[in-house]
């Protein structure tokens, strides 16, 4: 697979695509190469290297094999591009996400020969979610427990008769601490969902107020019961409550961003990057904004403080510093620029904070 991925770049190296043609080959073409292999397999993690290698070098190079700069870590480039990514594919988030619908459909087509052959090997028992990984077991069943960790963070149990869902360890309550109550499990009697439930199949309220906190209660009475049919599984990132991949993809970037602490993003940058993305103007303007405001610019300044420049000054104009403020705004060019854009249309440049020009400028209050 690297392979097939830095061939399909190679082709694309001398053609001098603009980084918005970048963007888009990456995106519709060499992220969708591995698809069906990552909805069967768990990739090696040294696979996954190479192929982000290749493709980070032609994102920032044009080539599979550039030596340029690269501005920012692939990590935060799959970010979103709310949060200050480009929004490329993070392959290994991908790869769980696509496993974890084979383990879906494990889950939810029991009578299927696929998941009746696995059953009768893996887990004879059980469901899916409660096999153990077996010593000796094959490639691809360990790519299906891989999936099963995905789908573990997003099920809910949907109640019916209440017979096999258990009230202590299902996953039972949407966005309630874990799913799970609160309450404490010593000398509870009750274990399964049926015994909180009347004899016409609704909620017992009494017995469920005299057992649980109030929180749990309040949270247990408003869950829907579906009257006498089986307990099933439903998925609680969609609202039709059936697996998507992209859903799942999400879920996995939410709780990497929260373990890792990777998004340094507010609700006010936020703000600021869905601003930059709408900007009526060509889409590589959109992206040279992107990396002006994050600086990624290789003005002098920027250079000197990654140690790839001795010195810092401007050339052209003899100024101390060539930043990319200077150049966009102070250097002779930029004041033509600007003096001809006020004569043309009427824009005058206000006087900009040196610490946040670059975001001013896009707000409708400020030209």
């Amino acid at each position: 697979m690297p392979t097939r991925i830095r061939g399909l770049v190679g082709t694309w190296s001398g053609k001098e695509a603009s980084c918005v043609g970048r963007e888009v080959l990456i995106k519709s073409i060499a992220q969708a190469v591995p698809t069906y292999s990552v909805s069967c397999f768990l990739l090696p993690a040294a696979s996954r290297k190479k192929m982000r290698a290749v493709i980070s070098n032609y994102w920032w190079g044009s080539a599979a094999d550039s030596r340029r700069i690269h501005w920012q870590s692939w990590d935060k480039l799959t970010k979103p591009k709310v949060q200050g990514g480009m929004g490329f594919q993070d392959l290994k988030q991908f790869n769980l996400a696509m496993l974890g619908k084979q383990g879906w459909r494990l889950l939810t087509r029991p009578n299927s020969l696929c998941a009746r052959v696995l059953k009768g090997r893996y887990f004879h028992d059980s469901d899916i979610m409660g096999a153990r990984r077996k010593k000796h077991a094959t490639f691809t069943w360990r790519a299906i427990l891989a999936g099963r960790d995905v789908l573990s963070r997003g099920l809910v149990k949907r109640i019916g008769d209440g017979t096999s869902t258990m009230i202590w360890q299902d996953r039972l309550i949407p966005g309630h601490f874990g799913g799970h109550p609160l309450t404490p499990t010593d000398g509870q009697p009750m274990e399964r969902v049926s015994d909180l439930l009347t004899a016409s199949g609704i909620w017992n309220e009494q017995l469920i107020r005299e057992i649980f906190f109030d929180v749990d209660a309040y949270a247990i009475l408003k869950l829907p019961v579906y009257g006498r049919e089986a307990d099933f599984w439903a998925w609680e990132a969609e609202k039709h409550e059936n697996y998507s991949v992209k859903s799942a993809y999400k879920l996995l970037d939410h709780d990497q961003n929260n373990g890792n602490n990777l998004s340094d993003a507010s609700r006010s940058s936020e703000d600021e990057w869905k601003s930059t993305w709408k900007l009526d103007v060509p889409p590589k303007v959109r992206v040279f904004w992107w990396r002006v405001l994050h600086g990624f610019l290789p003005a002098k300044q920027v250079l000197h403080h990654r140690h790839v420049e001795r010195v810092a000054n401007y050339d052209m104009c003899g100024a101390s510093e060539e930043s990319i403020h200077h150049i966009l705004i102070e250097s002779t060019v930029a004041r033509l620029f600007w003096a001809q854009t006020k004569e043309l249309a009427g824009v005058k440049l206000p006087n900009l904070r040196l610490d946040s020009w670059a975001s001013d400028l896009l707000m409708d209050s400020v030209c």
